[in-house]
């Protein structure tokens, strides 16, 4: 397995919102979950339909949702194959970026940079120390003016072209809803020759 389904992890999310609280709009959901208030009203009705929540229509503007038995249970069974997958996954970042990092350096390509400056980057900075790579410079929007192992994060919009800065750019981002999806690129990010990805297609 991959990935979790996209829809199953939608679901986890709803389902620990309304463990928390009842109170749940249309409009909540799709920001919590980053879609379309559309797409969000249809995950909440199909989650009615499957016997995971009850709503409490108290008036026009206020649905409450309750978690029901099977809800209970469903969310117990997500929770613990959310959890084995994400062992799954950084077991796999760990194997992968090693077998990167050890690429880059028998074939001459020492200096290197990280697009992303997350969990997977400090994965990856494993397998920079352990061949000897030289990291240079870190890209990543959110954490642009601060560190990152000593190196200052710059934004996205920083990526080199066709300069001698750095030999390869490691993608260390990743789909939060498919985080093992093959060579994905945050929205905006232009593809580069000297990109490399940790989670690409296996010959």
């Amino acid at each position: 397995m991959n990935d979790l389904d996209k829809h199953a992890l939608y679901e986890l999310d709803i389902l620990e919102h309304v463990e928390k609280t009842s109170t749940l709009s249309n409009r909540v959901a799709a920001r919590k979950l980053g879609v379309s208030i559309k797409l969000a009203h249809e995950i909440l009705k199909r989650m009615v339909s499957k016997g995971l929540l009850h709503v409490n229509v108290v008036h026009a503007r206020r649905w409450d949702y309750f978690l029901t038995p099977k809800g209970i249970r469903e969310k117990t069974r997500l929770t613990l194959e959310f959890f084995e997958f994400s062992m799954h996954f950084y077991r796999e970042a760990r194997r992968r970026s090693a077998q990167l990092c050890r690429d880059l350096a028998e074939s001459g390509r020492t200096r290197v940079g990280f697009l992303g400056a997350g969990d997977l980057a400090e994965i990856t900075y494993l397998g920079v120390k352990e061949w000897e790579l030289n990291l240079k410079t870190v890209y990543d929007d959110d954490l642009a003016g601060k560190a990152f192992m000593g190196i200052d994060v710059q934004p996205f919009e920083s990526l080199p072209g066709t300069d001698n800065t750095v030999d390869a750019v490691i993608v260390c981002v990743y789909d939060a809803k498919m985080p093992m999806r093959s060579r994905y690129l945050p929205p905006g990010v232009e593809r580069l020759p000297i990109m490399h990805w940790i989670f690409a297609d296996e010959e």
